[in-house]
């Protein structure tokens, strides 16, 4: 099952989305869908900023602040513009920005925040962001994907045994020319879809963790990292999951963190203004929204898990108009994927449609997903699916809300 791990409700999101892969919908699913997806969305940006602030002041010793973007102009430019310190590579870098902006992606989406210090002539602290609906998608699709192409292996390697112990040969004796690996592997391939249609895969699919839907980039030199983990989590009462060193072109330390839930926080905090408006337009009825709110609050989890980068100022240019260049990363794992059959491409229709459906005005019901796993679709098709929610993509949550005294409304 797929565990988005910064959400609350996410045993009960991947429960349904497990169910939907094979077809068994239930009423009240589209109801606990949009609530989970939309509340989430909506107090994510409020605790991951309380957290990004408190963190990035327990690191560099002042209080950020906070200024929303929502392209990555709004990053790269602040950074070249605002350097913490330079040298010839830093030169290089934004001399090449400069003259080629194009080349950069700078028109990229990102739902996110940057932290400043404006005592320190504006230096950049630190960012966060959250996952937009495609990445997440994108995301939650590969690790079913992955999953389910290790299943397809181990059913090719169960047929290449059983061909060896039919010929009375060891397995790794077996010569087996491409063709014959190729009609294995498609068998494989149904032995996969079939478990899918009688619906009994989803009982067996493991959790498939995605811990990154909310994450912080702290920019702070060599050592810093070593603070960070012995003191500040600490601090924050946060408990260190897993501490990865990216070495190589891309330079960082990679942080995944439980945190409590601010639920004091997050409960005198409910949408107001605009986030309201939002909400009515994808089906919310505004007269129960903050009892629903509430509730949702209520019933949630303790933790939520967040993915803190830490990276010096150098190697986070190099990420943003460098050698590492983020947007460049995430297109080569794009173009680099192993299983490219019909299946894992319905894997990714389903999850854009689920997301898509919580974006939508309807509150129907549904008794049958639209996107079956095991049919082969042409993309029009998947596009007129979509189409049918009546989705307006100008309608999304795109700023941190702010406290109730001082909302505009």
């Amino acid at each position: 099952m797929l565990l988005f791990e910064s959400f609350v409700h996410r045993q009960t999101l991947a429960e349904i989305i497990a169910r939907w892969m094979v077809n068994r919908p239930r009423p009240g699913d589209v109801e606990s869908l949009k609530r989970i997806v939309n509340f989430n969305m909506y107090l994510t940006r409020i605790w991951l900023d309380d957290l990004g602030t408190r963190l990035l002041e327990k690191v560099h010793g002042s209080k950020p602040t906070r200024r929303g973007i929502m392209s990555k102009a709004g990053l790269k430019d602040y950074a070249v513009e605002h350097l913490t310190y330079t040298n010839a590579r830093i030169d290089e870098m934004c001399a090449k920005y400069r003259r080629f902006p194009e080349d950069f992606y700078r028109e990229a989406p990102i739902d996110g925040n940057i932290y400043i210090d404006s005592a320190r002539d504006g230096h950049l602290l630190g960012c966060s962001r959250i996952k937009r609906f495609r990445r997440i998608a994108e995301k939650g699709s590969r690790r079913i994907v992955d999953y389910m192409l290790e299943r397809i292996r181990a059913n090719a390697d169960v047929l290449a045994a059983e061909r060896a112990s039919n010929l009375g040969i060891p397995k790794h004796l077996l010569l087996t020319n491409p063709w014959e690996q190729a009609e294995e592997f498609a068998h494989a391939e149904r032995r996969v879809i079939k478990s899918i249609k009688r619906g009994t895969i989803h009982t067996e699919l493991p959790q498939l963790a995605i811990p990154d839907v909310a994450g912080i980039k702290v920019i702070a030199e060599d050592g810093a990292i070593h603070r960070l983990l012995d003191n500040v989590v600490a601090e924050l009462d946060g408990q260190v999951v897993e501490v990865e060193q990216h070495s190589g072109v891309y330079q960082a330390v990679n942080i995944k963190l439980v945190v409590p839930l601010p639920r004091k926080l997050l409960g005198a905090r409910p949408p107001v203004g605009r986030y309201r408006d939002v909400l009515k337009f994808r089906g919310f009825d505004l007269k129960q929204l903050d009892a629903q709110y509430a509730e949702f609050l209520e019933q949630a989890e303790d933790t939520v898990g967040v993915e803190v980068i830490v990276a010096n100022f150098a190697q986070f240019m190099e990420s943003e108009i460098g050698r590492s260049i983020h947007e460049e990363r995430v297109l080569a794992q794009r173009a680099n994927r192993e299983y490219n059959g019909f299946l894992g491409t319905n894997v990714r229709y389903l999850m854009e449609f689920i997301l898509a459906l919580c974006r939508a005005p309807t509150t129907k019901e549904i008794d049958e997903v639209p996107i079956k796993l095991w049919v082969k679709y042409m993309p029009d098709t998947i596009e007129q699916v979509v189409f049918r929610l009546n989705i307006d993509d100008a309608v999304y949550f795109d700023t941190i809300p702010e406290p109730p005294d001082s909302s505009t409304g």
